[in-house]
């Protein structure tokens, strides 16, 4: 069964272009985050600081310029004893068109201590992300 899909919609805004016009890059981590936190805040999930992004992974399909109407799909890919893998995959969807698929990819968390060395999810954390698989 394929997991949850959580739905968040943004603009392109201009600082978010480069020289040529399009979307820098590193924006689409901006992206993915916006969608994360959303996720995180339909779950009812703490976005904490003991939550340090461990990894991150992306593939480009295709541009967004300025004022483009995105559409961020996040979901939760992996579960682990201390951490879990946050998938997410970003649309440009002008009216009248279909969707375009522009980039996908990841972040990895980790559950961290104070001293900020790995410890295992919290139990209530941990049940409210397998119920979004």
């Amino acid at each position: 069964m394929p997991p949850r899909i959580f739905q968040t919609s943004t603009r392109v805004r201009y600082a978010e272009t480069d020289a040529a016009g399009i979307v820098y890059y590193n924006n689409y981590f901006v992206y993915f985050e916006v969608g994360r936190i959303e996720m995180f805040r339909e779950l009812e999930l703490p976005y904490e600081w003991w939550l340090p992004i461990a990894e991150t992974h992306a593939t480009f399909h295709a541009s967004a310029v300025f004022d483009d109407p995105l559409e961020i799909h996040s979901f939760v890919d992996e579960i682990r004893r201390a951490g879990f893998r946050i998938g997410c995959r970003v649309h440009r969807v002008r009216p009248g068109a279909e969707p375009v698929l522009l980039a996908e990819g990841y972040t990895a968390m980790v559950s961290v201590g104070p001293d900020r060395r790995p410890i295992p999810l919290p139990e209530d954390f941990r049940r409210k992300l397998e119920a979004a698989v």
